[in-house]
């Protein structure tokens, strides 16, 4: 069966329903991809081996938990919806023992958003344990509802039913149900639409560079303690470590990063699998000439300025509405134009016992000269992926190293 036969089937199964339109944040995202694939992959490394069929049922259950994790997207109409689809989650079973490869390969392989489901898995045998990739189109999810995914694959792994959850709202819905939500943002649509520096690169299939290193339970705990006697915190930590390693690496004047914030901990929307997070700049002068803490401080104090303002930030993008992909791409590029993004998904602490580590999230947005910097934290350890297409040797295990010299250092 070809694919416009299966979306054929799949439209005929969900004609007469749809799960609900998409929010106006997940319709630019939606418009972006449309031009630049963009997808991300959470990593877990379990702690007992598992077989093709044991996966194949955990994702099974896994989208009876989650309405986004079986849904389609219906561009036809004159808004796109979510429509409920038959099709199982993909799961891939690789050939390869290497992890970091996998999870590579499946940045350079676009998700079709028109059949769904809009997630797929890949089951890496390492030879040293089992690892399962899994993989997002970012319309249904961002990091952390990724990992509510992830705490609930392991809950069934363990052999625990999670309740079904009802379809989650679009963010600005939720944010605007909060006092003064509504209020809090009334932007002139055209504001943020102007062109802005950064650009794409044309999306040609080509795998990124991912890059991988972490700080030992004891070195994560020292940094936490040292952070917070200089009124820091592990993210602004890892934004003045990031700070000196590229300025370091030649990049002059202020190095701006691209911080998203999670709104379910920012203003206390709920932990759904869904899109729940705006973005913050974070800008820091002359890296290189300044002590770390002092750095770190000041990034800190910017990221708490930006939770301060996040839901009026998350509104005002929203309400830019771009007609098509070229505005969206726009309004994309001006909102996260920086040298870095770091993306914090915190402490990861679920019930389970089923991971040994969990690693995340690995994605390119398909902007020129980007790197993302994926960090969480789990079973106590601080974990980092570093994804980028140019040349970015050895700057995951730099920051690493930065961090661990100040987790040395006395309180």
């Amino acid at each position: 069966m070809d694919r416009d036969q299966r979306i054929t089937l799949t439209n005929d199964y969900a004609a007469a329903s749809t799960l609900r339109p998409l929010g106006a944040f997940e319709n630019i995202i939606d418009l972006y991809i449309s031009r630049n694939p963009v997808q991300f992959s959470i990593v877990i490394e379990l702690t007992s081996p598992i077989t093709e069929e044991e996966l194949t049922g955990t994702l099974a259950a896994l989208q009876r938990t989650h309405p986004l994790l079986a849904s389609s997207i219906d561009r036809t109409g004159e808004q796109a919806v979510f429509r409920p689809t038959s099709e199982p989650i993909p799961l891939r079973v690789s050939s390869g023992h290497d992890w970091v490869v996998e999870a590579s390969a499946e940045q350079a392989a676009p998700i079709d958003p028109d059949l769904g489901p809009l997630a797929r898995a890949t089951l890496v045998d390492t030879m040293s344990g089992f690892v399962v990739i899994l993989t997002f189109s970012h319309q249904i999810a961002d990091g952390r509802g990724a990992l509510r995914a992830v705490t609930d694959l392991l809950e069934i792994l363990d052999g625990r039913t999670p309740p079904a959850q009802p379809i989650p709202a679009s963010q600005e819905q939720l944010l605007r149900s909060l006092p003064d939500g509504a209020a809090a943002a009334t932007p002139t649509a055209s504001a943020g639409l102007e062109r802005p520096a950064a650009v794409v690169r044309a999306f040609d299939g080509t795998p990124p560079t991912v890059e991988v290193a972490a700080l030992d339970w004891s070195t994560t705990e020292r940094l936490r303690v040292i952070a917070r006697s200089h009124d820091a915190t592990v993210q602004g930590a890892l934004c003045a470590a990031a700070a000196q390693a590229l300025s370091a690496r030649g990049i002059t004047g202020p190095v701006r990063i691209n911080a998203p914030i999670d709104l379910r901990s920012a203003v206390g929307l709920p932990d759904d699998v869904a899109n729940r997070f705006t973005a913050t700049t974070v800008a820091l002068d002359d890296p290189q000439g300044r002590d770390f803490w002092p750095l770190a401080q000041d990034a800190t104090a910017q990221l708490r300025t930006g939770r301060v303002q996040a839901r009026a930030a998350a509104l005002m993008l929203a309400a830019l509405q771009p007609t098509d992909a070229m505005e969206a791409e726009a309004a994309m590029l001006a909102a996260t134009d920086a040298d870095i993004e770091i993306t914090n998904l915190g402490i990861f602490a679920p019930r389970s016992d089923a991971a040994e580590a969990v690693w995340g999230p690995m994605m390119t947005t398909q902007v020129q000269g980007e790197c993302v910097l994926g960090v969480v934290t789990h079973g106590g350890a601080l974990r980092l992926t570093l994804t980028g297409h140019d040349d970015i040797g050895g700057l995951a295990a730099d920051v690493a190293a930065r961090l661990s010299r100040q987790a040395t250092q006395q309180c």
